[in-house]
């Protein structure tokens, strides 16, 4: 099986490189190399790779800044992947496009299913929801992944707390946002095993369980060794970010199924032997 990894710069796209299967041949190019925009460029790229899949995990993902950069965040999370979407159907090969709970607007009692409709919020939401659009609109055999709260080996809400409590810094963070801190490593197997399926549709991959960020941040407070009272609760309107968030996030995973609970993956990233002095 060829594929073609798209992103493989980032925290998420480290990850899928890392796990991809000894059978599969996978191509990384950068984005110097390869401008998602330029419907030739990737139709071409896509043709002389002649890959079975193309995994798209390139994307805007500075949620509060799409705010004020709404036209680049389309760019990337809509357009591109529109391109994409064309130049594969030409060629015939499938896509792999990750999203995000943000697509939702956060109202539901029970966690979001697959097939509930997609009320996006923010600009960040909106531009990833113009991604799934452009994707479906052009038929063809497509695979759009929903999963949220992202950490591992790179920039995220828990690295963060995990800096702050290495030196003892007090925390305020929201504990009215619902969702499943998610590790990279794990949704990259998850990534792999719908793409060895020969998987398609919308699914939704994520940590087990449900939290706040508020829990996560004591969490990560109490192993690190700090005392987890350093971190207080707020509201989201008390900790007013630009972009507007869904306070229930949480994901039904129960169509994927098999990915751990986020507390025991958590508990595992954070422990010193697995990475040190480099953080989680």
């Amino acid at each position: 099986m060829k594929v073609l990894l798209l992103g493989a710069g980032g925290m998420l796209g480290r990850a899928v490189r890392t796990a991809a299967p000894a059978a599969v041949s996978l191509r990384a190019p950068t984005r110097a190399e390869l401008e998602l925009c330029d419907f030739e460029r990737v139709t071409v790229a896509l043709s002389e790779d002649r890959a079975d899949w193309v995994i798209n995990c390139a994307a805007w993902t500075q949620v509060d800044a799409a705010e004020e950069h709404e036209r680049e965040a389309m760019q990337v999370n809509g357009d591109a992947v529109g391109v994409l979407a064309r130049a594969a159907g030409h060629v015939g090969t499938r896509v792999l496009h990750l999203s995000t709970e943000y697509v939702f607007d956060g109202t539901l009692e029970r966690p979001y299913r697959e097939d509930d409709v997609p009320n996006p919020q923010g600009v960040y939401g909106r531009s990833k929801l113009a991604g799934e659009q452009a994707l479906t609109a052009v038929g063809g055999r497509w695979l759009v992944v929903r999963t949220q709260w992202l950490y591992g080996g790179g920039p995220s809400f828990v690295r963060t707390m995990w800096n702050r409590a290495k030196v003892g810094q007090a925390s305020r963070v929201v504990d009215d946002q619902w969702g499943a801190p998610t590790h990279v490593d794990e949704l990259a197997r998850a990534i792999w095993r719908l793409v060895i399926e020969g998987r398609d549709g919308v699914w939704h991959a994520a940590a087990g369980g449900f939290t706040t960020w508020f829990e996560v941040a004591r969490a990560v407070y109490a192993a690190v060794g700090a005392d987890p009272r350093l971190v207080t609760p707020c509201s989201t309107l008390e900790f007013a970010a630009r972009a507007l968030r869904p306070a229930n996030g949480r994901l039904d995973t129960g169509k994927l199924g098999g990915m751990r609970p986020w507390d025991a993956v958590l508990t595992e990233a954070l422990h010193p032997s697995r990475y040190g002095a480099l953080g989680p």
